[in-house]
């Protein structure tokens, strides 16, 4: 086994373990977040017990999902894991007592490999203990703790991971409770624990934890209780449409319906009986009468996607019902009154489109009510090994493997990448890996630079566009940039949303990209 460093000894002083018990049961009530507050626990555990890593997983619908870890890789916080399909974790759900397990268990570790101080991401883990958190008869989590050296948890004694195992099940049965009290402090809101709890796991690996999609989950949280129309803005696979579904979880109207919308998908014939609906006979084909997706929404919330892809035609209209909450459908002669609250989304720049006269400035004005700007994922590469772990995660179970895991260099490679596609391309990259690796590895899978269609493949070196070796890097890219859209406009015949298409860019990222280069 290659050699390395090994964990601190366990504190095997009984007030040493006394003070350290109080610590944590002190900081239950400490000035921190649920999530420093885990994390501290953690910290207080391994000192106490001198493990390498141990996690402190939450049991719901019938899956483990971590909510907080120490010493393992960043991936792990975007796993799930069935006790069905993992022999130790359901020996340990299955007993109220900590269940320790042998160096040479032949049953395999959860985490093998998965410990940050194994650079080389081969070694077992060969000291495992782990410990059930029932509250009476109910399932609350699991706390586990693991060394890569066999014996490593034999001189503490069970009780000791006893009272740490019901200190973790108070922290976990009271986390919805705690968090409910921070947000009604901070908001004035008043929302139920369980809505607090399920749009926090829904968005848990969605989101991520880097410093601006934490800024936004607090800006979220401002704006969801409230009935202000939200206008999200950002790049496509940015995540618009899973932020705007957080936004209605959150909200007042979480238990009435959210109606989607894809206004890029409305053919303009169609799109005024989509939206507010028709009578019987109202044109060819009006066979019955028939709801729109304002109707449906009543009491709800109406997402419209892609706004910025409505006709003018439809956008007039779109206003009142928007103004006023009133719509008339086709061939009616009378209106109707609906209360919904409006979240739409658009990658366009709509600002430039009002300017342009292809977009209504007074519609703008009421959708952008409280705008929202969803970054792109390059903007918080702190975020990429947790989504890439979610993501394998449903790779996993949708291959049927046992096993799926990203090495150290794939990791890397993809924290490097620039993800022009955003989070839905990193989705798709993790599916089409996995899959490639399935096909020489079998059932125990691991990720590496090669399965990711190249993403860690060195770039060739570009044509700088005349602007000479000794340009700076800066102007060279600038003049190879300018060069691309100009080549690209020319073939388009000075179209902009083709050469766009050409280029494969967002037609709003082309235009400002295209005036900062002075190409327009």
């Amino acid at each position: 086994m290659t050699s390395m460093s090994l964990a601190d000894p366990p504190v095997t002083r009984q007030a040493d373990i006394d003070e350290a018990i109080r610590a944590a049961v002190l900081n239950l009530t400490a000035n921190l977040s649920m999530k420093d507050r885990l994390e501290r626990f953690l910290e207080i555990f391994a000192s106490v017990t001198g493990n390498e890593a141990c996690a402190l997983l939450r049991y719901k619908d019938g899956v483990l999902v971590p909510v907080a870890a120490r010493g393992l890789s960043p991936e792990v916080l975007g796993l799930t894991f069935r006790p069905g399909e993992h022999p130790r974790f359901a020996a340990i759900v299955a007993s109220r007592d900590p269940v320790r397990f042998a160096a040479d268990d032949p049953r395999p570790d959860p985490y093998d490999g998965l410990i940050a101080k194994d650079a080389s991401g081969t070694l077992a883990v060969h000291a495992c203990l782990g410990c059930s958190l029932y509250n009476e008869n109910t399932l609350f989590g699991v706390l586990s703790a693991d060394a890569l050296r066999a014996g490593a948890f034999e001189r503490i004694d069970d009780h000791v991971f006893q009272v740490f195992a019901a200190i973790a099940t108070v922290a976990l049965r009271y986390e919805t409770y705690i968090t409910t009290l921070e947000t009604l402090a901070r908001h004035r809101g008043q929302v139920t624990t369980e809505l607090v709890n399920e749009a926090l796991e829904r968005s848990r690996p969605l989101l991520g934890r880097s410093p601006v999609m934490q800024a936004l989950n607090r800006e979220i949280g401002v704006v969801a209780r409230s009935d202000l129309t939200v206008l999200l803005t950002g790049e496509t696979g940015a995540g618009k449409e899973v932020l705007a579904r957080i936004l209605h979880s959150r909200s007042k109207r979480a238990a009435q319906p959210l109606v989607y919308v894809n206004c890029a998908a409305l053919p303009e014939s169609l799109a005024e009986s989509e939206l507010f609906g028709h009578v019987k006979g109202a044109f060819t084909g009006a066979g019955s009468d028939r709801a729109g997706k304002f109707e449906l929404a009543d009491g709800g919330t109406l997402f419209l996607d892609e706004v910025g892809e409505l006709p003018l035609s439809i956008q007039a209209k779109l206003l009142r019902a928007v103004q006023f909450g009133e719509i008339q459908r086709i061939g009616s002669d009378r209106s109707h009154h609906v209360d919904v609250r409006m979240i739409a989304a658009t990658n366009r720049e709509l600002p430039a489109e009002v300017r342009d006269g292809r977009f209504r400035a007074d519609l703008y004005h009421r959708l952008s009510v409280y705008p929202v700007r969803v970054p792109p994922l390059r903007e918080r590469p702190e975020d990429i090994p947790i989504l890439a772990g979610h993501f394998l995660e449903q790779s996993r179970t949708r291959l049927g493997l046992a096993r799926l895991s990203l090495s150290r260099a794939t990791i890397q490679v993809l924290c490097h990448y620039g993800w022009p596609g955003n989070v839905r391309e990193l989705e798709h990259v993790m599916l089409r890996a996995a899959l490639r690796a399935a096909d020489k590895q079998g059932d125990s899978v691991v990720i590496e630079p090669q399965h990711l269609e190249g993403l860690g493949t060195e770039p060739a070196v570009p044509d700088v566009g005349g602007a000479g070796l000794d340009a700076s890097m800066a102007e060279a890219v600038a003049a190879f940039q300018r060069e691309l859209i100009e080549t690209a406009l020319a073939r388009a015949r000075g179209n902009w949303a083709e050469a766009a298409r050409l280029l494969k860019l967002d037609r709003g990222n082309l235009h400002r990209l295209a005036k900062r280069l002075g190409v327009k």
